[in-house]
């Protein structure tokens, strides 16, 4: 993948490379999670009106397929917009930490995060 073919990590072109196929209550959960930016699966469920456990098991997946950054903080565990992960752990960690590091941090793929990297530092985010 290509930084020419990069348009969005939600992109539907981007989604089908990686082999990515989300079902409608997926789209639904990533869509407000999009939206909030950052949340918990207990606010994200008062945003969409479905159970927290269900909202928790949508998240997780969510993460594992690299689309949603998590972090835990204390016992609660955040789950958040990629780009919004990237910017505030080069906030809080500063520029210069290896990409692989950082990914680690927030739990998302490396070369995802290395493509927000790069697209921040150009400016273009």
């Amino acid at each position: 993948m290509s930084k020419e073919e990069y348009c969005s990590i939600y992109d539907i072109r981007f989604l089908m490379k990686r082999g990515i196929i989300l079902s409608p209550p997926l789209w639904r959960t990533l869509k407000a999670v999009i939206e909030l930016k950052e949340t918990t699966a207990d606010d994200l469920s008062k945003k969409t009106g479905r159970p927290r456990t269900i909202e928790s098991r949508y998240l997780a997946e969510l993460n594992r397929l690299g689309i949603v950054a998590r972090k835990r903080i204390s016992r609660k565990v955040y789950y958040i917009e990629p780009i919004t992960a990237v910017k505030k752990a080069l906030q809080e960690l500063g520029p210069n930490i290896p990409v692989e590091q950082l990914a680690h941090q927030i739990s998302l793929p490396a070369d995802i995060t290395r493509i927000i990297v790069e697209k921040i530092k150009a400016g273009e985010l």
